[in-house]
């Protein structure tokens, strides 16, 4: 009689889930950096849930769970059973450690943990209070409500978390609750960076999202008033716009400017999208007008410019500020605009200084050891 070997592979390997609601399954943040890191330097089984995206690579030890097959609308009723789908879904994979990206994800979080004694982690990756409560993102009525539920719940569940990981140091001061925790910044995967020949310091570029808060108008002003003193400046504008109205607004903003380029999606962007406009540009722009759902932020943007090697024309906070100052990558705004002297720095501009504390792959150590996989 022939005796049956399990593969013990299989039996002992342990299982992660990475799970978001409006996070597409190829988020940089899911998946580039917190799915990747833990397929490469663990023995671990990594599944990574969300929202559909075009298309998911093939990666060893990486198994991609879209909640459902088209994209759907942030007010979309989608959005209120994503949830509970996701839920369902953790109890078939039973992973022992679950990692949830969102609020909406606290209570299904929760319920998995209290059914099957997962460890539980939180990746804040924003102030929700604060970006609910002074963004557009919902009507005006509902801001308030929803901001102090969200809130509410966070403080309520927080012993069921292990750990915080918070995308920004800011947070620290911001989230008492949060505790304990561990600063997780959006530092931009090194092991992306490629080398890319001189770059046109004339050609500029705003990415990620497109909305009132994050100051895409404001780069269209500036690029505007700069292509005035010389017909060498154009933008590039890349970027997921949630709101159709204001998309509307921005393409009757630049439909008399030839030499603005516009990519933009009701549904978030592929990121290799947004690496190929950072490749083929020669400085950011990152503008945001004064507003608390992103007064202590750095923005993942940031990291990618000055990471991938090309310096920027940032008016922001404080630790922005610090960051570009300590690489020398690029001009801080502050003040009247000048716009000739901001032409002629610009068209000097040398490549940020680059060192390890830049990248996502200094805080990989920290990450494992917090999780202890």
């Amino acid at each position: 009689m022939q005796t049956y070997i399990p593969n013990l592979t299989q039996v002992i390997k342990k299982r992660v889930a990475v799970a978001s609601v409006l996070k597409t399954i190829t988020d940089t943040r899911m998946f580039e950096k917190l799915g990747w890191s833990l397929a490469v330097h663990t023995a671990a089984e990594v599944h990574i849930v969300g929202f559909p995206a075009e298309e998911a690579p093939e990666i060893p030890n990486i198994i991609f769970h879209p909640v459902f097959r088209k994209p759907f609308g942030r007010l979309s009723f989608k959005r209120i059973i994503t949830p509970w789908k996701i839920l369902g879904l953790l109890l078939k994979i039973k992973p022992q450690t679950v990692i949830i990206t969102t609020h909406e994800l606290l209570i299904a979080g929760c319920l998995y943990k209290f059914l099957t004694g997962a460890r539980l982690f939180y990746d804040v990756q924003e102030n929700y209070f604060c970006n609910i409560r002074f963004t557009p993102a919902f009507p005006r009525w509902l801001r308030l409500p929803l901001s102090t539920w969200v809130r509410f719940k966070e403080r309520l569940l927080a012993p069921a978390i292990e750990c915080f990981f918070l995308a920004e140091k800011g947070y620290e001061a911001e989230l008492m609750f949060a505790r304990p925790c561990m600063v997780l910044e959006n530092k931009f995967p090194e092991r992306m960076v490629k080398p890319v020949a001189g770059h046109n310091r004339l050609r500029l570029l705003f990415t990620g999202t497109l909305a009132p808060t994050t100051g895409v108008l404001q780069a269209v002003d500036l690029a505007v008033q700069l292509h005035k003193l010389s017909n060498g400046i154009d933008l590039t504008i890349v970027g997921h716009a949630p709101q159709y109205a204001f998309l509307r607004r921005l393409k009757a903003k630049i439909a008399a400017h030839a030499f603005i380029h516009l990519e933009a999606s009701l549904y978030p962007i592929p990121h290799r999208r947004i690496i190929r406009a950072i490749e083929n540009a020669g400085t950011g722009i990152i503008i945001y007008p004064p507003n608390p759902s992103t007064s202590s932020s750095v923005p993942t943007k940031l990291y990618e410019y000055l990471g991938m090697g090309i310096p920027v024309l940032i008016q922001h906070s404080g630790p922005s500020h610090d960051l570009v100052k300590r690489c020398r990558g690029g001009i801080v705004l502050s003040g009247a605009m000048d716009y000739p002297q901001i032409l002629h720095e610009l068209s000097h501009l040398q490549a940020p200084f680059r060192d390890a504390s830049l990248y996502w792959e200094s805080q990989i150590p920290g990450l494992l050891k917090v999780l202890g996989i």
